[in-house]
């Protein structure tokens, strides 16, 4: 068994660095480590004193805590620390399907959610996103796992908090397990916290992570959320892949959600100024005839011109302005761009200012 090619990460490999403008990445803009390290509260000399053996593999006990406060309900014991959500999710994948199972997702997706559990043998049923999440989508859907990812990526579209409720209970008489992919939960536009489907009793599990949103994919630190029974089978597996976290990546981690209300306020405000500049240019974009409302995260959904091939149009945005987006084709949907919003304020104003400039290009 082996997956197909990111069709995503292929392309972030090939531009990242090369680019001007980066729209293409779906994270906020990286920091530097003394910038981290002013963050987290954590010093040189704290860092220096660290002894480098490994971690516990199912993660630091007060890591965990930490981390078991964003769930009500959850304790230290429910919580699994993971090397990124990528290895969250591919343990909790393989311990939940089945070949000739049925996964039921909003489409498009992420490839990372769908592509391992086809490889399993699953089929997977795809869930149309609409301008708005909206719970009655998933009233009729049969499955054996359902995936939610709330706010969704690519599209940034998210469900309104009565619906939360609302899509909740539809799910609880199903009595299936669910799968609730959070990643942005730090960066919700309406709250401190954005709201979370896990229910450990319900099994309701979660994979997440604070790094896109904190600027700092590089610590790839992540968590699984599930019952105790089901994260000690998720960290026996862990065993034979990473088996664990390095402790530089857990301390910094600890330090970031501890003191997270000192930093992040700044950054959703960028994101929000980048997102508002984005719309107020819309009308200049003139390839672009659609772009849904974003309710979180750190990425949206443009529609291109019919007939417009996302990946040629990519390729001619990057090579006559440096600006980096990602072609719907990178998502098996054709006729769309993921534009993202992590990218410095100054230098994000500058490339949509290229882009519009260069409008139409096709």
């Amino acid at each position: 068994m082996e997956p197909r090619e990111f069709f995503i990460e292929e392309r972030l490999e090939s531009y990242r660095n090369s680019c001007f403008c980066n729209l293409g990445e779906s994270g906020f803009h990286a920091y530097r480590l003394e910038e981290i390290m002013d963050f987290a509260n954590v010093s040189g000399e704290e860092l220096g004193k660290l002894t480098l053996n490994d971690s516990p593999n199912r993660g630091g006990n007060e890591l965990r805590e930490e981390i078991s406060k964003l769930y009500p309900g959850v304790g230290a014991d429910e919580v699994l620390v993971t090397t990124g959500t990528s290895e969250a999710l591919y343990l909790a994948f393989h311990l939940l399907l089945k070949k000739g199972d049925r996964l039921a997702i909003y489409w498009p997706a992420f490839q990372a959610l769908y592509e391992i559990p086809e490889m399993l043998g699953a089929e997977i049923l795809r869930i149309p996103v609409d301008k708005k999440l909206n719970s009655k989508d998933w009233e009729n859907v049969d499955a054996d796992l359902y995936v939610l990812n709330q706010p969704h990526n690519p599209t940034g579209a998210g469900f309104s908090s009565g619906d939360w409720e609302d899509l909740k209970q539809i799910l609880r008489k199903k009595e299936k397990p669910v799968l609730f992919d959070e990643h942005y939960r730090f960066l919700d536009f309406d709250s401190d916290l954005g709201k979370t489907g896990v229910s450990t009793k319900d099994r309701f599990y979660g994979t997440g992570s604070f790094t896109k949103c904190m600027g700092v994919t590089g610590l790839r630190v992540g968590w699984l959320i599930a019952d105790k029974e089901f994260v000690n089978r998720a960290r026996s597996f862990k065993d034979y892949l990473t088996h664990t976290v390095s402790p530089i990546s857990e301390k910094l981690a600890l330090g970031l959600l501890k003191n997270r209300s000192r930093f992040l306020p700044e950054i959703k405000k960028e994101v929000k100024e980048n997102l508002s500049f984005f719309y107020d240019s819309l009308s200049r974009l003139t390839d672009i005839t659609e772009f849904s409302q974003v309710s979180g995260g750190l990425v949206g959904w443009a529609k291109l011109k019919r007939g417009i091939s996302s990946e040629e149009y990519a390729d001619l945005l990057m090579k006559k302005t440096g600006v980096f987006v990602l072609p719907g084709s990178n998502f098996e949907e054709e006729g769309f761009l993921r534009i993202g919003f992590g990218e410095k304020k100054e230098r994000f104003r500058e490339g949509i200012e290229r882009w519009t400039e260069c409008s139409p290009l096709l």
